[in-house]
């Protein structure tokens, strides 16, 4: 047993390295396209508030297209292994981050950079369509004979607010150390560019990694299908579109708070460092609360832990928006803080193994994938875009956050809702699911 969780332990540290590199590349882009690209990549007689809304938009195609990514990533992983679609996916978001971070700005090519940062996102975006569910696959099927199964999955969350640190942090010590001219200059570039090499070490860590015993296993007895991704779709749609209600949830209210917050406190007087770091505290906070989800996943169930943050989810939607739009920055601080970690912190660790339970072996990796990205077309990826419209139409914080309310916790009301039509999966064996 000792030896089993040293190998799970040392596959885990791989994984979460090169998740957390990725996570990284994307994260840094939504900071940037909230606080930074407006000044970089629009004319001068553009409002602020346009620009904000122009640039998340653009950020919300790479999540938009990652359903797309997960189909792909999916199929790879179940058909040559999880571990090969992980080396792939990073390679492209490598490539996407280095282009991002290369495109000219308005005063140079005019309108054709918003275009060229348009086709880099959907190339980033693509590549993470394959991150959550291949990393899931991979470390949940490596841990199929323990009981901790929650525990162990829940570091693939972790990489989500380790990257965070990693990518405000970055903004906020660049926003510090530099001029904000020189920053929108060339400074956030130098972001890009690390993100870049970054991947390229997450290459060669993740190529050093050993593949799932259970993909192995099945590809031994000769029961690869041919079209696993196809085959998940015709087998278990409900199935999918259930657990993506889920995460619809989850992933509103990431986005909304960590992409979506920041430029509405932006909006309010606060400044963009400041705001990055309000981001960087509840990223740290989170941590502990996403520990404790793991641990709580594998002895109260899944189901309830993620139950639970998307019912904090609705019960705080009210003082949250209050307090973000407030423009007191220790009250927008704290309220960034306490919903993060109370929605996203307790939910978001149960996920990785709750998705993982759901599909046999022969096509895990796809299910696990579509489920988790389908959302981010009505969740994730649209909750932003939908928040900054509201505050676009409705001239600014003082009318709009009303809406706002209603639109945070009807994404908590879809997430329970899926939850409720799932069953627990935390007794069940995984090496039973393997076709």
């Amino acid at each position: 047993m000792a030896k089993l969780n040293t190998h799970i332990v040392l596959l885990m540290i791989g994984i979460l390295i090169g998740s957390i590199i990725e996570q990284y590349d994307f994260l840094v882009t939504g900071t940037v396209a909230a606080l930074i690209w407006p000044h970089v990549f629009f004319g001068p007689g553009t409002a602020l508030v346009t620009a904000i809304f122009t640039s998340v938009s653009i950020y919300g195609l790479g999540l938009i297209i990652r359903p797309v990514g997960a189909y792909v990533w999916g199929h790879i992983g179940d058909r040559i292994g999880r571990r090969n679609a992980m080396i792939w996916a990073l390679v492209v978001m490598g490539l996407g981050t280095l282009a991002m971070g290369l495109t000219p700005g308005f005063a140079v090519i005019g309108s054709a950079g918003l275009i060229l940062l348009s086709i880099f996102r959907l190339l980033q975006g693509f590549s993470f369509g394959g991150e959550f569910g291949s990393a899931s696959t991979w470390l949940i099927e490596s841990a199929a004979n323990t009981k901790r199964r929650g525990f162990w999955g829940s570091w693939v969350g972790q990489s989500l607010p380790m990257g965070i640190i990693a990518g405000s942090g970055s903004v906020a010590v660049l926003t510090h150390v530099l001029p904000f001219a020189a920053v929108i200059s060339y400074g956030w570039r130098i972001l890009f560019v690390i993100g870049f090499l970054a991947a390229i070490a997450g290459v060669i860590i993740r190529l050093r990694l050993p593949e799932s015993f259970l993909f192995e296993q099945l590809e031994k007895e000769k029961k690869i299908l041919k079209y696993p991704a196809s085959k998940v779709w015709k087998d278990k749609p409900l199935l999918i579109l259930h657990l993506s209600m889920l995460n619809a949830g989850i992933g509103a209210a990431f986005w909304l708070n960590q992409v979506f917050g920041i430029s509405y406190m932006s909006l309010t007087g606060i400044q963009a460092t400041n705001a990055s770091l309000a981001n960087v505290y509840a990223a740290i906070v989170a941590m502990f609360f996403m520990y404790a989800g793991g641990i709580l996943a594998d002895r109260i169930g899944r189901k309830y832990v993620i139950l639970t943050g998307m019912v904090l989810m609705v019960v705080l939607a009210y003082p949250y928006v209050l307090a973000i739009g407030s423009g007191i920055y220790g009250l927008a601080v704290a309220a960034q803080i306490l919903f993060f970690s109370l929605t996203v912190g307790i939910a978001y660790p149960a996920q990785p193994a709750f998705f993982a339970e759901h599909f046999p072996t022969k096509y895990r990796a796809s299910g696990v994938n579509s489920a988790y990205q389908i959302s981010q077309v009505y969740g994730g990826g649209l909750a932003p875009i939908l928040a900054t419209y509201i505050v676009s139409v409705l001239h600014g914080a003082k009318f709009a956050w009303p809406y706002l309310v209603v639109l945070i916790a009807l994404y908590g009301v879809i997430a329970i809702a899926g939850v409720l039509t799932l069953r627990e999966t935390k007794d069940i064996q995984l090496e039973e699911m393997q076709t």
